[in-house]
C-alpha cells in the first residue's frame, strides 16, 4: 500500500540511480561500440528520469502531472520468455541484454503495482508516466536483443 507520495518518489529516485549504475557498469562488459553507445544512452536517460522525479519532489506531483504527456505503447513481451541473467566479467551480450530487459520489466511492474493502489489522480498520472518510460526502455532492449541475438542464430 502506498504510504505517501514522497515515499513513492524517493523510491523511484533510488531505482533510477540503480538503473544508471547498472547501465554504466554494463558498458564495461561489452566490446561492440554500437552496444556500448546504446547502454550509455540508456544510462543518460536514467539520469533524465531522476531529474524529472526530483522536479516532482520539489515542485509537487500535482504541478508536474499537469505537463505530462503519456504515450501509449505496446509491450513486445519478448523478455517474458527469457530466463533471468546477471552480469559479470564473463557475461556475453545476450546475458547483458537479458539482465537489462528483466530489470526494466521489474521496474515497469513496480510502477504498475503502485498504480493499482493510488487514489490521487495526479499521482496516478505520474506513476503511469514512469511505468511507460520503463516499458519504452524494455522495448528498446528487446529490439536490440532481437537484432543482435536472433540475427546471430
Amino acid at each position: 500500500m502506498i504510504k505517501s507520495v514522497d515515499e513513492v518518489l524517493e523510491t523511484a529516485k533510488k531505482i533510477e540511480e540503480s538503473s544508471y549504475n547498472f547501465y554504466t557498469n554494463a558498458q564495461n562488459f561489452v566490446s561492440q561500440p554500437h552496444l556500448k553507445e546504446e547502454l550509455k544512452a540508456l544510462a543518460e536517460q536514467e539520469v533524465e528520469h531522476k531529474k524529472r522525479i526530483e522536479e516532482m519532489i520539489n515542485r509537487g506531483v500535482d504541478e508536474v502531472a499537469k505537463g505530462l504527456v503519456i504515450d501509449k505503447i505496446q509491450d513486445m513481451k519478448l523478455g517474458d520468455y527469457l530466463l533471468p541473467s546477471k552480469i559479470d566479467s564473463k557475461s556475453n551480450i545476450q546475458d547483458i541484454l537479458i539482465a537489462a530487459i528483466k530489470r526494466e520489466d521489474m521496474t515497469h511492474q513496480f510502477y504498475q503495482n503502485l498504480l493499482k493502489g493510488a487514489k490521487d489522480e495526479d499521482l496516478r498520472k505520474v506513476l503511469e508516466f514512469l511505468s511507460i518510460e520503463e516499458l519504452k526502455h524494455k522495448n528498446k532492449l528487446q529490439f536490440l536483443y532481437d537484432d543482435l541475438i536472433y540475427q546471430e542464430n
